[in-house]
């Protein structure tokens, strides 16, 4: 059963969910979203993670999705706040110190690796799905991110369309609204573009000592040459598996693939 609730720091609204496997619970896991999907997008891989007795705590990330666009934000802050989400769902199952794989998607990919920077020692794993550690930021001639956001945002043809050219497939419209509604709401556009700004400089710090997997699109049109580079810069001895045919959004996909690899990849470090 999925239990949606909010925290609140010095005011700042975030919102999870907490969905309790079946069985006794195994392990632990933070799905995380990027500014682009909420934490709806993850459901289907939900059953076959309470199958494998997985406790998951789907995320909002803080400033996006339902959670409020509140004040500037870094990464930092953002780790930060996961983590006393993460103590709280601790202390409210009584399961305190509990060591969590850390998943992501997109750009909050940079998130965990800061989280795992931050409290290594409550980290089993992290996994990064179709992660982009730095954003290109529009140029000055497009009129910088509140220009590129009122074109592609606040637009719903062309935001369907710059959807459907990352995911490489046609997406249902119940999917792309899902993904844009969080996007238009007062403040949003200042948080996107906040987001973009903090985004330009990939992260200062890889991805400790910790099993870490990748998981990369080979349509996705985001993993340039760069961001591949990156990805190596960054995840020295990750795992990486390369979906050849899946685009930016592969829980929505290429969900069986992704349930797949996720089987394998808890079994083997539970």
């Amino acid at each position: 059963m999925e239990e949606s609730r909010y925290l609140s720091f010095s005011g700042l609204r975030v919102h999870f969910s907490v969905v309790r496997p079946d069985t006794p619970v195994h392990s632990h896991m933070l799905l995380l979203c990027s500014p682009l999907i909420s934490t709806f997008h993850w459901r289907k891989l939900l059953p076959e993670l309470s199958s494998l007795g997985c406790l998951a705590v789907l995320m909002d990330l803080p400033g996006f999705g339902r959670s409020d666009c509140g004040a500037p934000q870094n990464t930092d802050v953002r780790a930060n706040l996961i983590w006393g989400v993460l103590d709280d769902v601790d202390r409210s199952l009584g399961t305190p110190m509990s060591l969590w794989h850390l998943a992501a998607h997109g750009s909050a990919c940079a998130t965990i690796l800061r989280m795992a920077v931050q409290y290594p020692d409550s980290v089993k794993s992290q996994i990064h799905i179709a992660p982009t550690f730095s954003v290109s930021l529009p140029s000055h001639r497009q009129g910088g991110p509140e220009r590129w956001y009122d074109a592609n945002i606040a637009n719903g043809q062309r935001f369907r369309r710059m959807v459907e050219h990352y995911s490489g497939y046609p997406m249902d419209d119940y999917i792309v609204d899902r993904m844009r509604a969080p996007l238009v709401r007062p403040g949003a556009k200042e948080a996107f573009a906040r987001m973009l700004r903090q985004s330009a400089a990939p992260p200062r710090t890889g991805m400790g000592f910790c099993p870490t997997m990748a998981l990369v699109g080979g349509r996705d049109p985001l993993m340039d040459e760069a961001r591949l580079k990156q990805l190596e810069t960054l995840l020295p001895d990750a795992e990486v598996h390369r979906l050849a045919s899946a685009g930016h959004f592969p829980m929505e996909t290429h969900s069986k693939a992704l349930r797949d690899y996720l089987r394998g990849w808890i079994r083997y470090n539970d």
